[in-house]
């Protein structure tokens, strides 16, 4: 098919779930015939996950993408010739350099044009420095590596989605981090993106305040006088349309009840200030079904919501739910069906 778009999923981390959940979903999703997947990451250690899983899974290896034969959906991108036998549950050295190399190889693959979506299974963020590769998650090195200054992390289940100023910070550091020259950065990257990619035409985002009812008009805190509504009303003036900000209790509260009472969302999107702040009302409403996309990259990139999960690596007992949702979302964009 010679209009087909590509969709390149990285290994993760080979000693958690990641390559389970990866194969689980490609076995319980029928990827559409417009559609060819690239697997990047070591075969031996797709291999060693297949026979554990008992799947069968015919991908041919290519080292470029114009020798991917035509007769074939799948493809794998070998990124460690030699064999590999993971350590299963454990975060290695060798692991995070795994997860790290194939990270690389999808992300130049996909500034070079050659992958119009990347979908990357969880990492280990303690294996990948230890590996060398220092970044506070796989948004930061894939935004890194794609050239990308302005991007943000941006949960999403259903229509409900979150975008974050901050992402992975220690909490005494978030208030200082915290800019009125980020929040409009950030307003900026989600309005562009639920524009241009969920074509949304006026998108509406809601941005809550950093402290406890929104600082209670400076009792509790002064950052939203100081810097967050400043932010709103700049945004405002350049044609985002931003409200707030709110107390992030109260504002998620009324999109729990907006949801019991009419099944709609008064906001397209929600700026929080720091991950937990945003995230834990998101997975509440989506656990297992929600999804990491980063917004401001050239190319579209997911990830499922959850971790490496090692407690439970090789036992079977992954849910693919969350790598389905990926999949899905990133087949919908590419092919504008969403």
């Amino acid at each position: 098919m010679t209009n087909q778009k590509t969709l390149a999923i990285t290994i993760g981390d080979v000693n958690g779930v990641g390559p389970e959940v990866v194969l689980k979903a490609l076995r319980a999703w029928q990827a559409p015939q417009s559609i060819r997947i690239l697997l990047v990451g070591p075969r031996s250690a797709w291999d060693y996950w297949l026979k554990h899983l008992h799947h069968e899974f015919r991908a041919p290896v290519i080292e470029v993408l114009s020798l991917w034969p035509s007769n074939s959906q799948f493809a794998m991108f070998d990124t460690m010739p030699s064999a590999l036998q993971p350590e299963v549950g454990k975060a290695t050295v060798v692991s995070g350099k795994i997860a790290g190399d194939a990270l690389i190889a999808a992300s130049d693959m996909a500034g070079a044009g050659l992958v119009d979506a990347i979908i990357t299974a969880p990492v280990s963020k303690y294996a990948l420095s230890q590996a060398g590769y220092h970044y506070p998650g796989q948004t930061e090195f894939v935004a890194e590596r794609l050239g990308a200054k302005h991007f943000a992390m941006m949960l999403m289940a259903e229509s409900f989605r979150v975008a974050l100023v901050t992402t992975h910070l220690p909490l005494r550091k978030i208030a200082d981090a915290i800019t009125s020259k980020k929040i409009v950065e950030q307003l900026h990257v989600v309005d562009h993106e639920l524009q241009t990619r969920f074509g949304i035409a006026q998108p509406k985002i809601a941005v809550t305040g950093l402290n406890p009812h929104a600082g209670e008009g400076g009792v509790l805190g002064e950052e939203e006088q100081t810097i967050i509504a400043p932010a709103i009303a700049h945004a405002q003036r350049e044609g985002i349309h931003a409200e707030g900000p709110f107390s992030a209790d109260a504002l998620f509260g009324k999109f729990a009840q907006s949801r019991s009472e009419n099944n709609a969302t008064p906001f397209d999107a929600y700026l929080a200030m720091y991950h937990d702040q945003g995230l834990i009302p998101l997975k509440m409403f989506g656990f297992g079904r929600a999804v990491n996309y980063t917004a401001g990259l050239p190319v579209i990139r997911i990830s499922p919501d959850h971790g490496t999960a090692y407690d439970i690596a090789g036992q079977g007992l992954a849910q693919p739910t969350s790598m389905i949702e990926a999949l899905k979302l990133a087949v919908a964009l590419i092919t504008k069906e969403r």
